[in-house]
């Protein structure tokens, strides 16, 4: 008996919240079916919702008002924060020595080498590696451009960090369309000579290699003991896939050549693979064009 009365007046507590949770709002036709009981219970719900969302709307006033009160405080720090930043910002391009009025320049420096970048990404190889001596300028350019105070205006630090990427890319495209074998150019400058040149790092960093740049220009340099200023000459770059055969030459010698085989033993390779040429290996002749079979 207990239990039940208990339960009873739990119930009696909770009905209240549930109905007060959840107002069903009567017509007129349901109001009159209601008991006296029923209704008074139906308007004490709808007051209790109408309490409730009276509270609800004061306190979302009183928290618009916070929220307010909090947006007013933070548009002052902005514009603070943002005031501070132009004085830095304005004392930064004065020590820069640069003005706003050098903006166009800079904006038409940039697209000029972003457009110069583009120019390359469609060519294959061969076209890349053609045209490398302007590739080459055109980094040297933008890296020089890098050392000035316009590329260092925080407003274009985004723009020349595409720069970078595009400039790094072109040179890994540039050195994978290198082929195996190619030669570089060299000016003689006043004092050279072959053993000099050859030793030099960007060269072959090896004095004992001269005979490589000699082999390369006999064409040009009749006695590799005298070179003279001004003079363009061929350095070879990796391993020839022919060779021309120069008077006093045999298989066997230029077997042996370093940027051959350096293996005087290996000249049958030579003979195999030209044999339509070589109607006797004994007998070659100056101006012959022989291939140089590689792994």
């Amino acid at each position: 008996m207990k239990k039940i009365i208990l339960i009873s007046t739990l119930m009696a507590l909770i009905l209240p919240i549930v109905a007060f949770a959840e107002v069903t709002y009567l017509s007129e036709e349901e109001y009159k079916d209601l008991s006296k009981d029923e209704r008074i219970r139906y308007w004490e719900n709808l007051e209790a919702s109408l309490a409730e969302y009276q509270q609800r709307k004061s306190d979302a006033i009183a928290q618009q008002n916070e929220y307010q009160t909090r947006i007013e405080e933070l548009k002052q720090k902005k514009t603070a924060i943002e005031e501070e930043y132009t004085q830095i910002y304005n004392a930064i391009l004065a020590d820069m020595e640069v003005d706003k009025t050098d903006f166009p320049a800079i904006r038409s420096k940039i697209e000029y080498f972003r457009r110069k970048t583009e120019n390359w990404n469609d060519m294959s190889d061969q076209q890349l590696w053609s045209a490398k001596k302007a590739i080459r300028e055109l980094i040297d350019e933008y890296n020089e451009y890098k050392k000035t105070k316009y590329a260092k205006v925080p407003d274009f630090q985004n723009d020349f960090s595409d720069l970078d990427n595009r400039i790094a890319n072109l040179e890994t495209s540039l050195k994978n369309a290198r082929p195996k074998y190619y030669e570089d150019n060299y000016t003689v400058m006043k004092g050279d000579w072959l053993s000099k040149i050859a030793g030099y790092s960007f060269i072959y960093g090896d004095v004992s290699k001269w005979p490589i740049i000699y082999r390369a220009n006999r064409d040009k340099i009749k006695d590799p003991n005298l070179i003279y200023p001004d003079q363009v000459i061929k350095i070879p770059r990796g391993l020839p896939h022919q060779w021309k055969v120069y008077r006093g030459e045999c298989l066997w010698r230029i077997a042996s050549y370093p940027e051959v085989y350096d293996n005087a033993t290996k000249w049958p390779l030579i003979y195999r693979a030209n044999k339509d040429k070589i109607k006797d290996p004994d007998l070659i002749y100056p101006n012959q064009t022989f291939d140089i079979p590689r792994d």
